[in-house]
């Protein structure tokens, strides 16, 4: 890994001014690959459609559910439900057929129906009637299966192998859980969800099936927000959502630049989403209220950010780096001994 030097203030704010431009420039003319889209829809028409009775009970459950299907719909798909996953419950319509029995006024299944009874069925001597009824399925999220990530579509990449990603990411780990912030992978209800941060509790969870790239830019963004002190509003607003996944993407474009790292395709995707529908919403507001949410003032949160972070991050970095190379140089002095 590079060893950081102590720069000025000038040489930060020359820096700052180049990564602001990168932010802007990418919010104002990323534009997602049409092929990258078809794959995706072609992906999702694979799944069932639901009713939107269903999808609203679906969203009840889990909020972040995306590809659905039942326990037989992803056994024929060739993969299987993890042990110990919990579904979510659907309305399943089924047909019952009843008939009644001579002198009775109480109606039978059909299913029940004995062999002189069907004999009479077929001939049309008892008739036969239908309703349809609901009983509860059970469905399941695609990440609750074993699905392999490859095989997800690219608009939902979960990124690649990096060792230089990987190593970056266990490194500002340690620095983020030095500044009071822990950090969990773990299973999400969804293949949407990357990552959260609680504010409450000072916590960051991630996916435990992101790859080196993605885990990283994830554990930024997350890590962003914390810097940044984004707080679950009780009354928080559509604008001010928008405005804080902006913040927190524009952080992170500027940690990734500093450290040389390639911006993904799903953090420019997030970042020209929420920036192109902050800047509306802005422009939708009467003038008072548009300086609450003026584009400036959050650029210069974020920038104010990056400074109060960039120099101990890069001190950290140096020192587990220079630890790292004193033990490299204490395992060949013993192998030559």
């Amino acid at each position: 890994m590079a060893k950081y030097e102590k720069r000025s203030p000038e040489d930060i704010k020359k820096e700052m001014d180049l990564y602001n431009q990168k932010i802007i420039d990418l919010g104002e003319s990323f534009k997602r690959d049409p092929a990258v889209i078809a794959e995706y829809l072609e992906f999702s028409s694979k799944f069932y459609r639901y009713s939107p009775r269903n999808q609203q009970l679906i969203f009840s459950q889990n909020e972040r559910a995306s590809f659905v299907g039942s326990y037989q719909f992803y056994k024929e798909k060739g993969y299987q439900v993890q042990k110990g996953q919990k579904s979510m419950k659907i309305l399943v319509p089924v047909k019952a057929s009843y008939f009644y029995r001579d002198g009775e006024n109480t109606s039978t299944p059909l299913i029940n129906a004995t062999k002189s009874e069907r004999e009479r069925i077929k001939r049309g001597e008892i008739e036969v009637k239908s309703v349809m009824r609901f009983k509860l399925g059970s469905v399941f999220d695609i990440s609750q299966t074993d699905c392999p990530v490859a095989e997800y579509p690219r608009l939902v990449s979960f990124g690649e192998v990096s060792q230089d990603h990987a190593t970056l990411y266990e490194q500002l780990r340690s620095y983020c859980e030095d500044q009071g912030f822990s950090v969990e992978e773990t299973a999400l209800r969804s293949i949407k969800l990357r990552g959260s941060y609680t504010p409450s509790t000072n916590e960051i969870r991630l996916n435990e099936k992101l790859q080196d790239t993605q885990k990283l830019g994830t554990f930024l963004h997350e890590m962003s927000h914390a810097f940044l002190d984004h707080t679950v509003e009780a009354f928080r607003s559509e604008i001010s959502e928008h405005q804080h996944e902006f913040e927190a993407d524009g952080l992170t474009i500027m940690f990734l630049s500093r450290f040389g790292l390639e911006v993904t395709e799903g953090t420019k995707d997030h970042l020209a989403s929420h920036y192109q529908s902050f800047l509306e919403q802005i422009e939708a507001l009467p003038a008072e209220e548009q300086k609450k949410y003026n584009l400036n003032l959050s650029m210069d949160k974020v920038n104010n950010t990056y400074k109060e972070h960039i120099g101990a991050m890069e001190e950290h970095l140096n020192q587990l780096n220079a630890g790292a190379q004193s033990e490299d140089y204490e395992e060949e002095w013993e192998q030559e001994m």
